[in-house]
């Protein structure tokens, strides 16, 4: 019998790749509601995926007492792992006699005080209770504040609290490029699946494969309800990313076309960045979308001061005719209409240099797919997830939800790896234009103008005509517009954002919307098992067995 609550639960953490804390102690108190009710071996299905979830988010706030209690009471009917029960045995000890604060108080004081980064640092320097001083710092990552963190990361790690967690904030300080700070922390730190995971990381970095795949074969067996594991180790089995555009791009013609209206510096420091990166011969257009904060003939010579040389295509428009409508006059120009892949960009992104060497290498590996995006991040100097694949929680007749933008804003490399999905982040995606073409798919809609929703609306229409999308994760695109961490919509603002996601709604029936989640689901679920298979041999028993328990083989 189909366990709907277990199967909801486990494909909504697939999707998060860690579950955030707070969200997790709601999955594992529904899975263990009512036991008794249940035929023994659903039962103990859900009984692993509830400890499994429940002690990944241990793994990212230790200091939690209530969380803590329940993940010892599940060491009986579903038993940890050796390194998971060594690093658990610590929390214990060190942890014992702490009457701390209630985990739920101190992280409405951290964002309280988030406006406030020296307050921030201050509690998380010293305070007397460690969940609020975690908390704090948490907070410091998520506002990119690296020298802040900095400061009480090390204040934290030299407690005697501090191995317990160090480990955590190693992965931060990677992010940031700091190795420094990332090999004192990490060496601070106990074993767990959190380091495990940040030293294959680093082998990767130094080029150590082999290395890597067994600290992450390790990482998994220490905590099996790690999916994006497999999906990761399947990415780093693969050929590897190619070493020019020239090895994958052939004779293949590509178009980049962006837009603008009003933002002139910070255009060009995406036209700079677009120009610096491996593009080869690539065609550019830009356009801009009717701005009055500066004069055409600024614009244009704006242009040819960064491109020095370098052909782009400018299109001056005497008013803004919003996002949909730019799309459609970019896509219908001339250069744009021969090229055999199309890319567009918002006109506030930086680019990493292999981000076209990553895309054609992925329009190489999986021909079918229509449209491909990137993972996006917040600036700041701890780059933080903004944007990864997305996929529809819930549909209905006039009901859509989505999946979290950005269901952990930590990235703790959860999200590095390719992946079926739903739809991609809009600020840089490509498109294979024969596929379009051959399927029929419908441009920008207009009726989202000026913007909001309509990459999202547009990537739906891509499944409807028979297309689908992929997920980039190799590829690190930084969105300056920082829409996870933006300032609170004006009411007209909230507006129209909810205008258009109703007229979303309107648009698509119910049946269509069921079909597409069905084909996606199919797609990622094949994706999953694949991946799985492919390694089984060098999984342990206790993954293998966690993978059957969960119907993750396929």
């Amino acid at each position: 019998m189909q366990d709907a609550a277990f199967s909801f639960y486990l494909r909504s953490h697939r999707v998060n790749g860690y579950t955030e804390p707070g969200l997790a102690m709601f999955y594992g108190e529904q899975l263990l509601k009512n036991l008794e009710t249940l035929p023994p071996a659903t039962g103990q299905r859900r009984i692993a995926l509830a400890a499994g979830l429940l002690r990944q988010a241990l793994l990212l706030n230790p200091f939690d007492r209530v969380l803590r209690g329940v993940v010892n009471q599940l060491a009986t009917p579903a038993p940890a792992s050796e390194i998971y029960t060594a690093w658990l045995g610590a929390c214990n000890k060190v942890l014992e006699n702490n009457e701390d604060m209630f985990v739920g108080e101190a992280l409405e004081q951290a964002e309280a005080w988030k406006q406030d980064e020296d307050r921030l640092l201050a509690t998380a320097m010293e305070h007397e209770s460690l969940c609020l001083r975690h908390a704090c710092l948490i907070k410091l990552w998520e506002l990119g504040n690296l020298p802040h963190f900095t400061d009480g990361a090390c204040a934290i790690a030299s407690t005697e609290a501090g191995p317990l967690i160090s480990g955590l904030y190693a992965h931060a300080a990677h992010a940031a490029g700091n190795p420094t700070l990332c090999e004192g922390l990490l060496a601070r730190a106990l074993i767990n699946p959190l380091t495990l995971n940040l030293k294959a990381e680093l082998a990767l970095a130094a080029n150590d494969g082999n290395t890597a795949r067994g600290l992450l074969l390790r990482s998994l067996d220490a905590l099996p309800i790690q999916t994006h594991i497999l999906l990761r180790l399947h990415e780093i089995s693969g050929a590897p990313e190619p070493a020019s555009l020239d090895a994958v791009v052939g004779d293949k013609r590509t178009s980049v076309l962006f837009y603008t209206w009003n933002k002139l510096d910070v255009t060009m420091d995406t036209l700079r960045s677009l120009i610096e990166s491996d593009i080869g011969n690539a065609h550019i257009a830009l356009l801009n979308n009717g701005s009055d904060a500066f004069t055409q003939d600024d614009f244009a010579a704006a242009v040819a001061g960064v491109a020095q040389g370098r052909p782009v295509d400018v299109i001056q428009l005497p008013v803004n005719i919003g996002a949909p409508a730019a799309r459609n006059w970019l896509w219908q120009l001339e250069a744009p209409s021969k090229a055999d892949y199309t890319v567009f960009l918002d006109d506030d992104v930086f680019l990493p240099a292999n981000w076209l060497r990553c895309f054609m290498q992925d329009a190489q590996d999986h021909p079918d797919a229509t449209v491909i995006g990137p993972r996006v991040v917040n600036p700041g100097a701890i780059p933080t997830i903004q944007y990864v694949a997305r996929y529809f929680s819930q549909t209905g007749d006039n009901c859509i939800r989505f999946t979290n933008n950005a269901p952990l804003t930590l990235d703790l490399q959860q999200y590095t790896y390719r992946r079926p999905c739903l739809s991609v982040m809009g600020c840089c995606h490509l498109f294979n234009r024969a596929a379009c073409d051959r399927l029929g798919v419908p441009g920008f809609d207009v009726r989202f103008t000026p913007s909001q929703v309509d990459d999202l609306e547009h990537d739906i229409q891509v499944w409807l005509s028979g297309g689908n999308a992929l997920y980039d994760g190799r590829v690190r695109v930084v969105h300056r517009q920082d829409a996870g961490r933006a300032a609170p919509r004006t009411e007209a603002g909230w507006g129209h954002v909810w205008g258009n996601h109703m007229k979303m709604e309107m648009k698509i029936s119910g049946s269509q919307l069921a079909d597409v989640d069905k084909r996606v689901r199919e797609l990622d679920d094949a994706h999953l098992a694949q991946c799985a298979r492919e390694i089984l041999p060098e999984l342990s028993p206790r993954v293998r067995d966690f993978l059957v328990q969960c119907d993750l083989l396929g």
